[in-house]
């Protein structure tokens, strides 16, 4: 018996072998699904500093004005009080409220053979079963 070979799932260690629905599905929500996020999970869960409006280091300024011109206003009070939780603790929180608040938005690519999610929104081939639909013409 060949032994379990452990992969890089959407950011996440995953064994072929023992397939983790739940874990499979969360690191495909998190890497592929990030721009249904609010501005402010955004905020905390892409940075691991306040980057506020008072900043008064150059580059931090130029990227708080990035992500107000990308996401809208988010009050620097609320990125303060939200970085006092920890960084893992905002993305696992965002996550599941894609998972629950979110679901019709969310387009997860699945194996039409054995239903395992995918590793990329684009795959035609199973990384798990190893079904194959890459030449399958499309309506």
């Amino acid at each position: 018996m060949q032994p379990d070979r452990v992969i890089n799932f959407c950011d996440t260690k995953m064994s072929l072998r023992n397939y983790d629905h739940d874990l499979a599905l969360r690191a495909y929500v998190w890497k592929y699904c990030r721009h249904l996020l609010t501005p402010l999970e955004r905020r905390v869960t892409e940075y691991t500093v306040p980057i506020t409006s008072d900043t008064e280091h150059d580059k931090a300024q130029r990227i708080y004005e990035y992500l107000e011109d990308r996401d809208g206003h988010v009050d620097d009070v609320e990125v303060r009080e939200a970085l006092q939780i920890l960084h893992e603790e905002h993305k696992t929180a965002a996550v599941e409220r894609l998972l629950t608040e979110c679901v019709a938005e969310l387009q997860i690519n699945c194996c039409p053979a054995c239903s395992r999610v995918l590793r990329t929104p684009k795959a035609e081939q199973c990384l798990w079963c190893g079904h194959d639909w890459h030449h399958v013409v499309k309506n």
